[in-house]
């Protein structure tokens, strides 16, 4: 690895360091989990840093990278580690020969991959054509082992029920007729899967120590767990469309998947075209990731059934065995899906909800190994979770003790993996910790099951058959009549093997008889449970009947409902369309309101700069008509002064021009009248401002000219002017108005300066200090100005409101 230099550096040695244990537990009874670890190798052409390092044949470190914060180191150890130089072939004899070796003893193995999508799971179990992996290499090596040693095709049967049973060799003439028969209907598709054949190298490896006294059987099958459900890969008969398989326990509580297709091979060949053709049905699909991703887990079963073979007496000659019996290994291996992270793959939809269902299932394996570790460490007895994955529950035998099982974790070291890699390598740790049940132990356990069934003479079915027996040939014999010894010893001969084909015989019948009266129970007690179950079926049946009219009853409302909910939303889209066209209104009227108040705003401190601009002038105006009038009035006063003196003096009376003294008393007159007007004009604010001619109009005398009022009888009339729209109180007092003119808005001066109109009434409503509503009516007189205008001067208020009596003060 070209990043691993980087770990010897004086700051790597600084590191924080977590070494993990792995439990010492040992028992002479249990096997842990043998958990193996492949690296894959780094991308040729490119130099992605690592965060993995090899510390020796078992044991691995895990670096953080340099991007996170806080930098550790974790080192874990496994059975053995293999790099991303070794090779397929040294895999397989360190983890797949064994197994196989048990597999033709008799024994169970099962063998899965795991990791995250990416990491070669599935390039280590199959490999390619130049360079096969542990599947292609453990069924050539089967064969080659027992190549020369294998029985007749169709002499051993699989009896659907995870079982296998010998039949008579006219019987397997004839299922081998039928299936060339049927072989030559099916199509090529269906047979060849794609329509291409594989072909593996062959390594030539063998299994030495072989019984060479048995006859050997091959049988496959090759199922999928797709969004937890099992699939047949093998199944044509429901042609493209697979079905749903459930799964079921056998007498020796081993899981199988019920109606599973167990194809017998006889070569190497037919089962690489068995393979091929399931890997045809697989589900495989592209993703962010791997552009070959399965979004299954997939199973390969390869079963071998040995049949003993009658074994040769002390005169050469064949001797048939007490019983013949059978004996049944089975190998599983499993490619696990790898586990995704949405948030590197972004899938969506079907490739989410796949990714879902092969997270969960990882999760209830891991899971259910946790507490099986958990149990055996400190001695508890939860329940472990099988039945939550069909994952699980498939492989529940195993991990009870029923076989071997293995593990290779495959990791691809890059950083960008680092937080997957982390998960997968705690899964592996706490896996090789979990104890299994060595077979021979569990099988010990289910004998004596199946012996307390047979005292207590409950009919079981049975796994092993003997129907399978050979009776001693005649030899033939040719008399000498010369010779009569040997005619004798050959008589003897004769007769010795018609009383061994006589015993023989007398122990089939026998044995038939009881067979017979075993059947007999058995199917007594088939035919009960027969009736018994027809009669759930039928009770099963009705509910299902009910159930249906129930699904349909809800279907229709269903429907009803859903074209309801159409209507609703049509509806709610032209309702929204109508309170987007009022909003849009709103909006419009508001922009014409908000400029009408600016242009209102601006034109009002115009009329306050005019108004303040003409009191001013007014003002000064006024200044100089009284400091011109007082000037006149200080020469009137002389010159009245001066005819007064002339008046009282004891001179001779002086002449004087009437007309002097009719401008002098013009004067005096006019200078009354100017001091009536100021003082008029400084009592009142903002009314008409009379001009000289008005003034003038007064009389000569100084008193103003009178006003024309309307006669009281003729009655008061009002304005009311209603600012706001008030509340109404309900006060028992109510302002009494008999003629009134109301209006909201001052708009023209008419409103005020109308003849008829001599009273004006404010209406405002507002809060007092303590919080309750207060009706203020502001009470005035009209009275109409010189100027032929009209002044209004507010001389009453009155207020409307309640109050509780026993309110504290």
């Amino acid at each position: 690895m070209n990043s691993a230099n980087r770990y010897n550096t004086p700051s790597a040695k600084r590191l924080k360091r977590e070494k993990t244990t792995v439990s010492n537990n040992s028992n002479s009874d249990k096997d842990p989990v043998h958990v193996y670890c492949r690296l894959r190798p780094l991308e040729e052409g490119s130099e992605p840093s690592s965060c993995i390092k090899i510390l020796s044949a078992n044991t691995l470190g895990l670096y953080t990278p340099e991007s996170k914060s806080v930098t550790k180191e974790v080192h874990y150890k496994f059975k053995h580690i293999f790099t991303g130089f070794s090779t397929q072939s040294e895999i397989f004899n360190h983890v797949a020969y064994p197994l196989l070796e048990d597999v033709l003893n008799g024994k169970n193995g099962l063998l899965f991959t795991y990791g995250v999508t990416g990491s070669g799971k599935t390039y280590t179990l199959t490999g390619n054509e130049n360079d096969p992996g542990i599947l292609p290499r453990t069924i050539d090596t089967l064969f080659n082992s027992i190549e020369g040693y294998q029985a007749p095709k169709c002499v051993i049967k699989s009896d659907k029920m995870n079982g296998f049973e010998i039949q008579a060799e006219d019987d397997a003439l004839q299922d081998r007729l039928q299936a060339c028969r049927n072989y030559g209907k099916t199509p090529k598709a269906n047979r060849k899967g794609s329509g291409e054949k594989l072909h593996y190298v062959n390594a030539g490896t063998r299994i030495q120590n072989i019984n060479e006294m048995n006859l050997y059987s091959v049988f496959v099958s090759y199922v999928e767990i797709y969004n937890n459900s099992v699939f047949d890969l093998l199944d044509d008969s429901s042609g493209k469309t697979l079905q749903n398989k459930i799964l079921r326990e056998d007498r020796y509580k081993n899981m199988y998947v019920n109606g599973v297709v167990e194809v017998e091979v006889k070569s190497a060949q037919e089962a690489f075209d068995a393979f091929n053709a399931g890997q045809f049905r697989k589900k495989v699909a592209a993703t962010a990731l791997n552009s070959g991703s399965s979004r299954s887990h997939s199973i390969f079963n390869i079963r071998v059934v040995q049949l003993e073979q009658s074994t040769i007496n002390s005169e050469g000659q064949p001797a048939v065995p007490s019983e013949n019996y059978i004996k049944v290994g089975q190998l599983s291996l499993v490619d696990l899906a790898g586990s995704e992270r949405t948030n590197r793959t972004n899938n969506i939809g079907m490739r989410l909800k796949e990714a879902s269902s092969i997270n969960n299932s990882l999760m209830s394996l891991r899971t259910c190994l946790e507490i099986l570790r958990d149990n055996q460490i400190n001695k508890n007895n939860r329940l472990v979770p099988y039945r939550d994955s069909r994952l699980t529950f498939l492989f529940k035998h195993y991990f009870e003790g029923d076989g071997t099982v293995k593990m290779i974790v495959c990791i691809n070291p890059t950083v960008d993996d680092f937080e997957e890699n982390v998960q997968v390598l705690k899964f592996a740790e706490m896996t090789q910790d979990v104890k299994i049940s060595k077979p021979e132990v569990r099988y010990n356990t289910i004998k004596k099951t199946i012996a307390r069934n047979k005292e207590n003479q409950n009919p079981i079915k049975t796994k092993i058959s003997s129907s399978f027996t050979l009776l001693p040939e005649v030899p033939m014999v040719k008399f000498n009549v010369e010779n009569w010894k040997e005619c004798q010893s050959a008589i003897d001969k004769v007769l010795n093997i018609l009383k061994l084909r006589s015993n023989k015989k007398l122990q089939i019948s026998k044995e038939m008889t009881e067979r017979q009266q075993d059947l007999r129970k058995k199917l007594v007690h088939l035919n009960q449970q027969c009736v018994l179950t027809s009669a759930e079926i039928k009770s099963l049946k009705t509910v299902i009947h009910k159930e249906k009219a129930k699904s349909k009853n809800e279907l229709i409302k269903m429907r009803d409902l859903e074209a309801v909910n159409q209507e609703l939303e049509a509806k709610n889209e032209e309702l929204l369309s109508v309170v987007r066209c009022l909003k849009q209104t709103i909006n419009e009227k508001d922009l014409k309101i908000n400029q009408h108040l600016f242009e209102k705003e601006r034109t009002k401190q115009r009329l306050d700069l005019a108004q303040e601009k003409m009191s001013q002038e007014l003002d000064a105006k006024l200044r100089r008509q009284r400091d011109h009038l007082n000037s006149v009035m200080k020469a009137k006063d002389e010159k009245l002064r001066m005819v007064k003196g002339i008046l009282e003096s004891e001179l001779p009376p002086i002449e004087m021009n009437m007309i002097d003294i009719d401008n002098t008393i013009a004067d005096l007159t006019a200078q009354n009248t100017v001091k009536s007007v100021g003082s008029q004009l400084t009592q009142t604010s903002k009314t008409h401002t009379p001009t000289t001619s008005q003034v003038h109009r007064r009389n000569i005398t100084g008193t103003p000219a009178p006003r024309s009022r309307r006669s009281r009888s003729a009655g008061e009339v009002w304005l009311e002017h209603n600012v706001i729209k008030p509340c109404p109180l309900g006060t028992v007092m109510q302002p009494t108005m008999k003629k009134r003119k109301s209006v909201s808005k001052l708009d023209k001066a008419s409103d005020i300066t109308n003849p008829k109109q001599s009273k004006y009434c404010l209406v405002a409503q507002e809060p007092d200090t303590e919080g309750e509503l207060e009706t203020k009516l502001y009470k005035a007189d009209i009275v109409p100005t010189c100027g032929g205008g009209a002044q209004v001067i507010f001389n009453d208020v009155e207020r409307l409101k309640q109050e509780s009596p026993t309110k504290s003060s």
